[in-house]
This record gives structure tokens, sequence and C-alpha cells, in this order.
């Protein structure tokens, strides 16, 4: 027992040694007993800080840990980054509330998502309400590959606000101190569908024609260089060196917030060749004028296109040529695929795509099985 009295003392005081530290304190009492009971008592709180260190932590609300991610994680990201997370923690925001980081659990998060699973079923068969009559006009087979596309609707939106979700409480428990345990690493993430579309140039050539004339060079762009929308629409002139035929992308404007520098092949160089003469008439006179401004694509009055109206033209044009199921992105899949089937090496394909992991290029290595087909060839035979 390391209750003694210093000499000169009338209080008793206790020895003890916690983590290699030796701890010496006053009990306040002139009473052996007493003094007994409040070091078993400080020596038993010690041992549970060291084993239980969660006991003893504060419990914030997850609106509180939302602010500060917001504020000092992804401030520091891409704005498309920043932008999505912001939108996901709306989300995240809604469901959880105030409720304290202890209080939500693997359950609760698996709620969550069954939730969210309710919420993207109802939004598709509100689509789908919409476009049946449409989509009856196309055959069954348009149908049919409408209602497919159902059911991994929203998958992907909801993994990555989970993955935001275990994101924080990441911080929460390494850095900040917040809590002891993530609760989202119990819960299984959504099965989604590894999407890889491209075009044959017989579909390219019909949903090309239906494209209303000011989207068909950014539609073309995004093909020969496999730009994200974002990329391609909001494209300036400063991310374009003409001299060295490259289109250079800060890593502030990337996904993945890395640098990308992406060559110009010969159709890619004539499309930013027209771009760079375009003329407009302007003002009352009527006068054919070259039109000045920052970005690759805009208005007669040098203001930029909108993602959303692009992405609009574009759907329209695929839902006229009797293609509903394509989308804008599948634009960049067709870039990274036809480049896998003319043999260009999947690590080439990876840079030139900015994808950050070649776990997300190898989707497409299916697409080149005449190099595995040489890779087996290349056994010695015993025959």
């Amino acid at each position: 027992m390391g209750i003694y009295k210093p000499q000169g003392s009338k209080f008793y005081w206790f020895s003890t040694t916690n983590q290699g530290i030796r701890h010496r304190e006053n009990t306040k009492a002139t009473n052996k007993k007493l003094a007994e009971q409040i070091y078993r008592k400080r020596v038993d709180g010690l041992a549970r800080e060291k084993h239980f260190p969660d006991e003893n932590l504060k419990s914030f609300p997850f609106t509180k840990l939302v602010e500060r991610y917001l504020a000092e994680i992804t401030s520091d990201k891409s704005l498309n980054s920043q932008a999505d997370e912001n939108r996901f923690a709306i989300v995240l925001t809604s469901f959880f509330g105030d409720k304290l980081l202890n209080q939500i659990t693997p359950d609760l998060v698996f709620k969550f998502k069954l939730q969210r699973r309710r919420d993207f079923a109802k939004k598709w068969k509100c689509r789908l309400e919409k476009e049946k009559s449409q989509l009856k006009k196309l055959g069954k087979e348009a149908l049919k590959a409408f209602e497919e596309k159902g059911r991994h609707f929203g998958k992907r939106t909801i993994n990555r606000e989970l993955g935001l979700l275990s994101a924080m409480f990441n911080q929460a428990i390494k850095v900040w101190r917040w809590c002891s345990f993530n609760p989202v690493s119990g819960v299984k993430r959504e099965k989604e569908n590894k999407r890889v579309k491209y075009f044959t140039p017989e579909v390219f050539a019909q949903i090309f024609d239906c494209l209303p004339d000011w989207v068909r060079p950014i539609v073309l762009l995004a093909k020969y260089t496999g730009l994200r929308r974002a990329n391609v629409v909001n494209l300036k002139w400063s991310q374009v060196d003409m001299q060295q035929r490259m289109v250079i992308l800060d890593a502030g404007v990337m996904k993945n917030s890395e640098h990308l520098g992406i060559p110009l092949n010969e159709q890619a160089y004539r499309i930013l060749e027209v771009q760079k003469n375009c003329k407009a008439r302007a003002g009352q006179s009527n006068k054919v004028v070259l039109i000045r401004s920052a970005f690759v694509f805009c208005h007669n009055n040098g203001t930029e296109y909108t993602a959303w109206g692009v992405t609009r033209a574009f759907k329209k044009a695929c839902r006229k040529a009797g293609y509903p199921d394509f989308r804008f992105h599948d634009l960049r899949h067709d870039f990274c695929s036809q480049l896998v089937q003319q043999g260009v090496d999947l690590y080439a394909v990876k840079e030139l795509a900015g994808h950050k992991d070649i776990a997300t290029t190898q989707r497409y290595a299916h697409l080149s099985p005449e190099r595995l087909r040489k890779a087996v060839e290349a056994l010695p035979s015993h025959a």
C-alpha cells in the first residue's frame, strides 16, 4: 500500500506509478482508513483512464462535428469536392441532427442507409413515370435497360455519403479525440454497378447529329481528351497551351486534387483552333467581331455555359437518337475504353485520365483481350 505520512504533515499522502510516471498526491485525510479508501479510488480511476479512455471523453453533438469538419478539412479540397461534401453534409445532418456522437451506433447508420435507399427508389419511380411513355416508343429494350439502371440508382451517392460520415468519425477519433469508435466501420457499403459504357461510331454519329451546334465542340473535346464535365465546360484559355498542344489543369480544379496535363491530338487541337477564332454579331450595328472571353466555350457575350445546360442538351440528344441510357460522363468512359482497345498501356491510360488509383483504370482491362492472349502465348510449349 502506497500510503504514508510525511514528516511534519498531519495528512496522509499516497504514491503510485501510472504509465511509467510517479504520481504523488495529498489525500487531505488525517484518518488512515479514509486515506486508504481515497488511494484505492484514485488508483482505480487511473487504471480506467488507461484501459477505457472513451469513458472520460466529452460527447459532442453531430452538428458540431459536421461544422468543424467542413471548416477545417473540406475547405482544403478542390471546389468540386467541396460542393459534393457540403451537399452530402446536408443529407447527413437532416438525419442525425443534434444526436451526440456516442449515440450514433452502427444500427442507426444502417437505418440511415435504408432511408436513403427509400429516398432514391421514390425518385426513380417518379422519373420512370415521367419518361415511361417516351421509352415505350423506343421499344421494350430501351424500357428494360432503363428499369435495370433503376436497380443501381443512388448506390454510388449512398456510398459517398457513408464515406464522408466515416471520414468525419475517423478525424474525431484520431485527431480531435471526441470519440473512440467509428460506427460506420460495421456497416456494409452498397454494391455499385461499375459502369463502362462507350460509343460505337454509328451510335455516336446518331447522337452527334441530334446535338445543337453550340454543344457539339464541347462533346467532341470531352471525347478526345477524357476531361470530366466540369473541367471541359469551364475550360479557360489560361489552361490551354496551343504551342505545346496541351491542356494543363491545376490541382484546385481537379476532383482528385492532383495536377493533370493532357496532350491534344489533332482533332482536339482543331476544335480549340476553331473556338479561338469564334465570331459573333455584336451591338446594334450587327457587326461581326471576335468573341473575347476567358472561357473556351461561352455564349456570344463571353459568359460561360453551365454544366447543367450542357448535360441537359446532351441527354436530350441521346433520347432523340434512341439511346436514353447514355450520359455525358460516358464520353470519359469512351476515351479510356478506346485507348485500351487500341493497345495503350493501362498505366498510360491512368495518367491520361487522371485516375488517382490504378484500380479505377482496371475496370477497362477486359476491353483488351489481345494483351492477355499474347501473355499466355509466351508460355513455353512441352508438347
